[in-house]
């Protein structure tokens, strides 16, 4: 996305000029840019220019694109993820949107302020690499922002951030990123947003309030990928314990994209530590279990909430047995929601709207569906269909529940709080029935991120 700046350009010139011939008067009504967009609406870019007080992002300076990848009764989406490679799993995860939203374009399409829509999504593979990502959405989006309506569920964080200045500049969504990073939380970023994925610090702190009370003088070793998505789980973890007899006797990093992790875990028991925190992700995740057990290192183990699905505990066994996590989805594998309406729902919705190769017990594929779900009832709830209006919609969710998301688990956001969701539920891997078991009742930390997230984690 580096390399066609012309029309960025371009409309820099044009206010630079519009700023000499004094048009303030007609920015009388904007408040304070925050980045991109950040402030009251200012009503440029096609639609939401009715001055609310309460509006996150300003179009004062957007291009009028408002309605831009909307036509034929059609919402077109765009998005980016690993579809080939060792990053490849990931690509389940739009199996199960995708399988939602054929169901909701069989009934008509979803119904926006009197209207209904088809929902098509246009994606492309990035292998899980920040430039390829910023290059497929720069294609699908268009240089000027005219392609697609929004940027949905893309995966990955640094993914993300290789593609939130040009989208913040071109007033495109970015909206359900794939991706617990408490950068989401970065104001001066108006046009991005998480997704339910629980924010890292939050599975950090879970986790870390666990030990205070089963293991208060736990000695901690930590696997974390060379990036913001390890930072965030490092320094969360690190000032959760502050004040408590807990400690950390080693961090070890690996590269992003990497599965072979067998040194890394050998210094990590070497440092004496009798708590793992495997804050690793794909492949490096259950290579590392199998990587402590050969070495007889017997850990209480924590895993990363993105490292949970069938497939990656089915590649560690019987070395994740007794593993801790956290979670908001009800997992497809766990008999005890055999019999729940949401869950059923979800079954039927795969059997016959879903790809030849999806398979319903993936987690991931569960979390997919119920990013799906949830966009369909922010969609529906629109007095109108423009990006303005969608934007502001993500900051101001209320008591939001839908898809698959755990019993007394909601989505709540507002401008001060823009994590989608902050309630988790403690789990626990039972290798011989090959689910997670519930561990406790739902944890809330609705709107704590910001407190418990070293300030540098959401700014960054």
């Amino acid at each position: 996305m580096d390399t066609k700046r012309t029309p960025r350009l371009r409309r820099t010139l044009v206010l630079l000029l519009a700023l000499l011939a004094l048009v303030a008067a007609s920015c009388s009504g904007r408040s304070e840019s925050t980045g991109g967009g950040g402030g009251s609406d200012g009503g440029g870019g096609g639609g939401g220019g009715d001055g609310e007080s309460g509006a996150v992002v300003d179009t004062a300076d957007c291009p009028d694109t408002g309605t831009a990848g909307i036509s034929d009764g059609t919402i077109k989406l765009a998005s980016s993820f690993p579809q080939s490679g060792l990053t490849s799993a990931f690509a389940q995860i739009s199996k199960g949107y995708l399988a939602y939203f054929a169901k909701v374009n069989a009934d008509g399409g979803v119904e926006v302020a009197g209207k209904k829509y088809k929902i098509e999504v246009v994606s492309k593979d990035d292998e899980y690499k920040p430039a390829s990502t910023a290059q497929n959405i720069e294609q699908e989006v268009g240089t000027e922002g005219t392609d697609a309506f929004a940027v949905f569920n893309v995966v990955g964080t640094a993914n993300n951030v290789a593609i939130r200045d040009d989208l913040n500049e071109l007033c495109v969504p970015n909206i359900f990123a794939a991706t617990g990073s408490p950068v989401w939380g970065n104001e001066s970023y108006p046009w991005t947003i998480g997704s339910t994925l629980a924010p890292y610090t939050v599975e950090a702190k879970a986790f870390a309030d666990y030990l205070k009370e089963e293991k208060p003088k736990a000695k901690v070793a930590m696997l974390v990928q060379n990036d913001d998505f390890g930072k965030a789980y490092e320094e969360g973890f690190k000032q959760q314990i502050e004040g408590s007899d807990i400690t950390v006797t080693e961090v070890k990093t690996y590269e992003a994209g990497t599965d072979e992790v067998t040194s890394e875990v050998t210094s990590l028991k070497a440092s004496g530590a009798d708590t793992f925190f495997n804050g690793a992700t794909l492949l490096a995740c259950p290579n590392a279990l199998n990587a402590a057990q050969e070495q007889s290192w017997d850990a209480v183990t924590f895993v990363s909430g993105t490292c949970i699905s069938k497939t990656l505990m089915g590649i560690a066994g019987e070395a994740a047995d007794g593993v801790f996590a956290t979670t908001n989805i009800k997992d497809p594998l766990n008999p005890a929601f055999k019999d729940d309406a949401a869950m059923k729902e979800y079954n039927e919705t795969l059997a016959e709207f879903g790809a030849d190769d999806v398979d319903p017990e993936n987690g991931i594929v569960a979390y997919g569906y119920t990013q799906g779900a949830l966009l369909v009832e922010i969609l529906e709830s629109l007095d109108k269909l423009d990006r303005s209006t969608l934007m502001n919609k993500m900051f101001e969710l209320k008591d939001l529940t839908g898809g698959l998301l755990l019993d007394g688990v909601e989505v709540n956001t507002s401008p001060e709080d823009r994590f989608l969701a902050e309630d988790v539920q403690m789990i626990q891997y039972n290798a011989a029935n090959k689910y997670f078991e519930n561990v406790g009742e739902v944890l809330d930390f609705e709107g704590t991120t910001p407190d418990i997230t070293p300030k540098d984690l959401i700014n960054s």
